[in-house]
């Protein structure tokens, strides 16, 4: 490209080409479409491991960003949704905005069962949309015998409330850590996160939940 240019011509070229390769560099990753089903759509993006990040959206129309919350703080609930978790329970609420929190996964035989332990905090974005972040704290308390500890573990729900609807997009990234293929891993996690959303549409439409105080408050993360 650069011999077309003639001497005047060189600080344009030098310019378009610094654009194009800003483009390349910072375009927006790939996702691509897995299922998109009773509402609810999962996609999936590769990463160089072959390791798959995960995203799902729906909107579910008559609840609110607090009652979503409120779903939330009731932890006992937990394992009505959230699919392959028979437990959570928050080990420390760090501030109104933060908590520690540990969850359990179920494993089908011959697979070790998981747990993990991570690190959350709610904040608001604009005046109807917020989100929380979710990461891994896997050292923040002893690990159990014969259970693998998840390690790697960064996760998004995003938020958005909208003319009486609330638009809820959840963005995952976890390594299962221990002996798993990974396209099982990526297998399960898309099937699972599939399930959890539509689990997640009936418990906040037929309200199943108790919530139990401390709720989540936003601040700043």
């Amino acid at each position: 490209m650069m011999r077309f240019c003639n001497e005047i011509q060189l600080q344009k070229c030098l310019f378009v080409i610094f654009l194009l390769v800003s483009f390349n560099t910072y375009a927006e990753p790939i996702w691509h479409l897995y299922k998109n089903k009773n509402g609810v759509s999962v996609y999936y993006q590769s990463h160089s491991d072959n390791t798959f990040e995960v995203k799902a959206q729906m909107s579910v129309k008559g609840v609110s960003t607090n009652e979503f919350l409120e779903l939330l703080s009731d932890t006992d609930a937990a394992p009505q949704w959230l699919e392959n978790i028979s437990q959570v329970k928050v080990i420390e609420h760090i501030s109104p905005s933060e908590n520690l929190v540990y969850s359990y996964f179920n494993s089908p035989w011959p697979v070790r069962d998981r747990d993990s332990i991570t690190y959350s905090c709610y904040s608001q974005l604009t005046a109807n949309k917020s989100q929380l972040l979710i990461n891994a704290r896997p050292n923040k308390q002893p690990r159990n015998n014969g259970v693998i500890r998840i390690t790697t573990l960064n996760a998004r729900w995003l938020l958005s409330e909208d003319k009486g609807r609330l638009d809820i997009e959840y963005q995952v990234y976890a390594l299962p850590d221990g002996a798993i293929p990974t396209w099982l891993s990526n297998k399960v996690g898309l099937k699972s996160t599939y399930t959890t959303f539509m689990n997640l549409h009936h418990m906040l439409t037929d309200k199943t939940y108790t919530p139990k105080l401390p709720i989540i408050k936003a601040g700043q993360c």
